[in-house]
């Protein structure tokens, strides 16, 4: 991870144990802590959850849910609703939060730990269903028959898991 310090560019010492930078010359310390990101679980009518294409790395091509980072200053509602716009051009009617499911997420040539919050969402009208931004298509599946290896985010098949035990959407 990080070997030197932002603020006065010292050589620092990282823990692995508690994930930690402490810089030894001017004191600067601080902690990778999660990242947030939001999860939709969007079911039609045949109880089908979408699921989308990854177009861009990591795992380009693999099957996720649609969704993404929070951004700075925003709520987890309002980031829900603004990766649906942008990735799905759909409007959410409705949505009830459904669980948080911790990840790692291999970027850039490090670990970003995240946690995701999941929502189920309605959405009454698909007429405008397309796929936009860092996605290359949509599919709906029965959870029941994803193949969990072709998913490569440990939160997406947590939450796939959980739905499927639960068995009713």
């Amino acid at each position: 991870h990080y070997k030197f310090c932002p603020r006065c560019a010292s050589k620092g010492e990282f823990n692995n144990n508690n994930f930690s930078f402490k810089c030894v010359k001017c004191g600067f310390h601080f902690f990778l802590n999660s990242s947030a990101a939001v999860t939709a679980l969007i079911f039609n009518e045949k109880d089908e959850i979408l699921m989308v294409r990854r177009g861009i790395e990591p795992s380009i091509g693999a099957l996720d849910l649609p969704g993404g980072f929070i951004d700075p200053g925003e709520s987890a509602e309002f980031a829900l609703l603004r990766e649906v716009k942008e990735e799905l051009d759909l409007e959410v009617d409705n949505f009830n939060y459904y669980g948080s499911f911790p990840n790692r997420y291999q970027y850039s040539g490090t670990i970003v730990f995240t946690v995701d919050f999941a929502f189920k969402c309605e959405i009454i009208n698909f007429e405008n269903l397309t796929f936009r931004d860092d996605i290359s298509g949509i599919e709906f599946w029965k959870p029941e028959d994803i193949n969990l290896d072709d998913v490569p985010f440990q939160s997406v098949r947590n939450i796939l898991i959980q739905l499927i035990n639960e068995g009713n959407n």
